[in-house]
């Protein structure tokens, strides 16, 4: 399910300024949300094993933004919703070391693995191989609402 392109929707229904600006593959990458750059991934809820799993090409640590919007989901409802600031999770990802996602006889591609772990009301970042210490993202974590409501906040720069 692309959780992203239901939150943006969401969003907009609630009058904020919000658009995709780049998709790959057909899943929104970029957003504009009032003025601010996020890098965007739409993450599903893996409840046999209690997170969120995904991938970030090691080129988008080049690039240049605000937040990180991962927009999460379960089932058929949009659950979770993490702005995390640009600078904490590109510096987090960074402990990490990319792998090669492929399994032969396909070309390699290589990405930072990540996964998003509820222990008990405290959300850890995580990276594959696991780094010494997983980044807390708790209080970027908000309910769909909650983060409507934190959005229509935002100033432009």
């Amino acid at each position: 399910m692309k959780w992203s392109d239901l939150f943006c929707e969401k969003a907009i229904a609630k009058g904020i300024n919000c658009r995709i600006v780049n998709r790959v593959n057909g899943w929104p990458e970029t957003t504009i949300i009032n003025g601010q750059r996020c890098f965007t991934k739409s993450i599903t809820y893996y409840q046999q094993r209690g997170l969120y799993f995904q991938g970030v090409d090691p080129n988008k640590l080049q690039d240049t933004g605000d937040y990180v919007l991962l927009c999460g989901g379960v089932g058929d409802r949009l659950r979770d919703i993490f702005l995390i600031p640009w600078k904490d999770f590109f510096r987090a990802l960074q402990e990490g070391t990319p792998i090669n996602t492929y399994k032969p006889p396909k070309k390699q591609y290589w990405q930072y693995k990540f996964y998003l772990k509820d222990d008990n009301g405290n959300w850890k970042m995580f990276l594959q191989p696991r780094q010494a210490s997983p980044l807390d993202v708790t209080k970027w974590r908000y309910d769909v609402v909650q983060a409507i409501e934190y959005l229509g906040v935002l100033t432009y720069k």
